[in-house]
C-alpha cells in the first residue's frame, strides 16, 4: 500500500476539548468556501467546465460529486461534514468536522491530502483520511442520486493501539480519568512511500476496552454514512 498510517507512542493525543460555540456561526461562511477547498484538495479543477451539466439521475463513475460524509465507531460519531450530525451529539462526544468531501466516483487513490477541521482552528494537524476510506465513499456513492444515503464497513478495529498505564501516561494522556468511551484527538505520521516523505495528520481516536494496565484507542471506523449532496457530468 502506498500510504501508510501507523500510530506513535511518543505522540501525544488530545482530549477534545469544549467547543467554544460562537465558532459554530461562522459554519455558514466555511460552507461558502467549500466549493474551493474541495477543488484543492481534491484536484476537481474541471468541476466548472463549460461541459459540466448538473446530473439529476443516478451517480455514475467518472461523475463529479460533493459528498456530505460521518464516521462511526459502534454509534458514536467521530468525523464528520454534517453540522446537523455535529449539533445532535451530545456535549462531551462532539464528533470532528470537517467540509464535505468532493471527488471523482469510482476513482481509487493511493494518497489523500488532509483537511482541516472547521470547528477549532487551533489543531496544528489537519484531519486525514485513509485511503481505503476514501476509495470506500468513492465507490459507495454510485447508484445513488442526490439526497440519498448510503452506510458501508469500514477499516474498524484493524486500526487501534494498545496502550499500557506508563506509556499512555507518558503520553500526556490522563489514565485515571479517561475511560471507555472517551474521545481524543491523537497526531499520527503518515508516510507516503511513492515520495518517501512523512506529514503529520489527526485522527479521532476512541477507547474501546480499558484494564488498570492497559488501554485500547481505536481510531479506524466501523460505519461510514455517505449523502450525495450535489453530481455533475461532464462530456467526454
Amino acid at each position: 500500500m502506498a500510504v501508510q498510517t501507523k500510530s506513535n507512542a511518543g505522540d501525544k493525543p488530545r482530549q477534545k476539548k469544549d467547543i467554544n460555540w460562537t465558532q459554530i456561526a461562522v459554519v455558514a461562511f466555511c460552507v461558502l468556501l467549500v466549493a474551493m477547498c474541495i477543488i484543492s484538495f481534491s484536484n476537481l479543477s474541471n468541476i466548472f467546465n463549460q461541459n459540466g451539466t448538473t446530473t439529476s439521475g443516478t451517480v455514475t463513475s467518472g461523475d463529479l460529486v460533493y459528498v456530505d460524509y460521518t464516521m462511526y465507531i459502534g454509534d458514536v460519531p467521530m468525523v464528520t461534514s454534517s453540522i446537523d450530525v455535529y449539533n445532535e451529539s451530545p456535549a462531551d462526544r462532539l464528533p470532528a468536522v470537517t467540509s464535505m468531501l468532493g471527488l471523482i466516483a469510482g476513482q481509487q487513490v493511493d494518497v489523500v491530502n488532509g483537511t482541516p477541521l472547521l470547528m477549532n482552528s487551533s489543531y496544528e494537524y489537519p484531519f486525514r483520511m485513509l485511503n481505503q476510506e476514501y476509495n470506500q465513499i468513492a465507490t459507495g456513492v454510485i447508484g445513488l442520486g442526490a439526497g440519498q444515503s448510503r452506510t458501508v464497513e469500514s477499516t474498524g478495529s484493524y486500526f487501534q493501539t494498545t496502550y499500557t498505564r506508563d506509556v499512555a501516561e507518558e503520553m500526556g494522556i490522563d489514565y485515571d480519568n479517561w475511560t471507555v468511551g472517551t474521545m481524543g484527538l491523537l497526531n499520527f505520521p503518515v508516510v507516503n512511500e511513492t515520495s518517501n516523505t512523512t506529514t503529520m495528520a489527526i485522527r479521532p481516536a476512541l477507547v474501546t476496552n480499558k484494564t488498570a494496565d492497559e488501554m485500547v484507542l481505536q481510531y479506524g471506523y466501523d460505519t461510514i454514512e455517505m449523502t450525495v449532496v450535489q453530481a455533475y457530468r461532464t462530456s467526454a
